[in-house]
């Protein structure tokens, strides 16, 4: 079951991270050096406002921040059997 929990908050956070950097690309202003390989992936996760137009940077927030605490709650239910195992449960 927790494995179940686990990957059910993994997967729709990776998903989310990757499409808020999707529209970011998408949405890539024009004053700025192109997105390519040596792009600063964190960064345009954690600042989107300084690569994607204004008009799209609420929808590309809320779903880097859903993403993140969806691999936050993976993290919790992964360390909660870690635990658990240790605990001798």
């Amino acid at each position: 079951m927790n494995v179940l929990l686990y990957l059910g908050l993994l997967i729709p956070g990776i998903l989310c991270l990757v499409g808020g950097l999707f529209i970011t690309r998408v949405t890539w202003r024009t004053d700025v050096e192109p997105f390519g390989r040596q792009s600063p992936i964190l960064r345009i996760a954690l600042h989107p406002e300084e690569f994607a137009r204004a008009d799209r940077l609420r929808e590309i927030r809320c779903l880097n921040l859903l993403g993140g605490l969806l691999l936050l709650g993976a993290l919790a239910s992964g360390l909660h059997d870690v635990v658990g195992a240790m605990g001798g449960r």
